[in-house]
């Protein structure tokens, strides 16, 4: 047998609770709930029933179907039509489909979005 490299995947069911910072590489699904910040070298998926609560949330891709309660740092972030989104979001691509609830700030389009704001 060859062996294939391919991305790893964690998954946290819907019955699933994690208090305190999740990180990750690879894919990455949330069915449960997250208290804290996440980290992922790779892609985020927050699923119907997913939800975070936390400061901040890094990754190369972040999908959103549930509710999300944090700032984002990610070269996509994409929200669906169930999700509810509260905070701020820095990406070069952020896409929110009709319905989807955005509550916070976006600066998005840039590379310069991904850099740390710089100090006054």
């Amino acid at each position: 047998m060859l062996a294939r490299k391919q991305n790893p995947l964690t998954y946290l069911g819907p019955e699933t609770e994690v208090l305190g910072d999740l990180k990750a590489k690879g894919q990455v699904r949330i069915d449960g709930l997250v208290r804290g910040s996440v980290y992922v070298e790779g892609e985020l998926e927050v699923g119907r029933t997913g939800r975070i609560e936390g400061e901040r949330i890094e990754a190369q891709a972040v999908q959103i179907h549930g509710e999300v309660k944090a700032d984002i740092v990610a070269g996509k972030v994409a929200l669906s039509k169930t999700a509810r989104f509260t905070g701020s979001v820095r990406a070069q691509a952020l896409d929110v489909e009709a319905g989807a609830v955005f509550i916070g700030q976006s600066l998005a389009g840039e590379s310069r979005a991904l850099e740390a704001p710089k100090e006054a």
